[in-house]
């Protein structure tokens, strides 16, 4: 069993964050910090093969997992990401317990010798999804059911609005599924960290995602924000200076 998988029977939170940028330097930089699965999300960004490569290397030179999405469910394509020496695959748009059969089915033609070690994520990102995940979990071979709060929003027709009070009483529900079938449930974690994490991991979320574009915004802001209350303050100080010197 490999250490992410370890991680999770133990009930503890597993991190995935998306570096956001193809740079092999920038997987290594965050994995110091404590995370622990480099995602490359292929089925957004403009990554080769070649590319996934590197990334995957350097997320295994700091020691942490690497784990892809793809821009579809192809078979050859997802043979083809796993000899690239990913540790596991998240796959989207999973729609029922056939879908993800399918998909458990294609890791282990994959990799016939270790595809135990491989850490399998199915998305489900409809409301219809979450409706069949009794059916999804009860799939022998996965590991974690991620949830995308975002697109379910859509679907219900609540197009970025991902906190609207009926979206998340859905995802409150399928997050219960998830935890009844015994698998790991999993989510993103975008700007409210100080309240979001807390209670996803209350509700029993054990698996986050991240963003390195978020930290990077986050720091950076915070940075520029600081700069301007300390020149506001520095022009004040002068300014009460200035009438100070003026009365004597």
């Amino acid at each position: 069993m490999n250490k992410i998988k370890r991680k999770l029977a133990a009930g503890r939170v597993v991190t995935m964050f998306n570096p956001d940028f193809q740079s092999p330097r920038l997987v290594e930089y965050l994995a110091g910090f404590g995370l622990d699965v480099s995602f490359i999300d292929a089925e957004r960004m403009s990554y080769d093969f070649e590319k996934i490569e590197e990334m995957t290397r350097a997320a295994h030179l700091a020691g942490i997992a690497s784990v892809a999405r793809a821009w579809m469910n192809d078979p050859g394509l997802i043979v083809r990401y796993f000899d690239c020496g990913l540790d596991g695959m998240s796959f989207p748009h999973v729609e029922d317990a056939a879908d993800a059969l399918r998909l458990v089915e294609v890791v282990r033609y994959a990799r016939p010798k270790d595809h135990a070690d491989k850490i399998v994520i199915v998305m489900v990102e409809t409301p219809e999804a979450i409706g069949r995940l009794d059916r999804i979990v009860a799939v022998p071979g996965i590991d974690v059911v991620n949830i995308g709060v975002n697109d379910v929003a859509y679907a219900m027709g609540h197009a970025g609005e991902p906190e609207h009070p009926a979206v998340a009483k859905l995802v409150d529900r399928g997050i219960e599924r998830i935890l009844k079938g015994g698998r790991t449930a999993a989510l993103n974690v975008l700007t409210d960290w100080e309240t979001r994490m807390p209670q996803l991991i209350a509700r029993g979320v054990r698996w986050l995602n991240v963003h390195a574009n978020v930290f990077i915004a986050r720091g950076a802001r915070q940075y520029a924000e600081l700069v301007k209350r300390s020149m506001n303050a520095a022009r004040r100080t002068a300014a009460s200076r200035g009438r100070s010197g003026r009365r004597s």
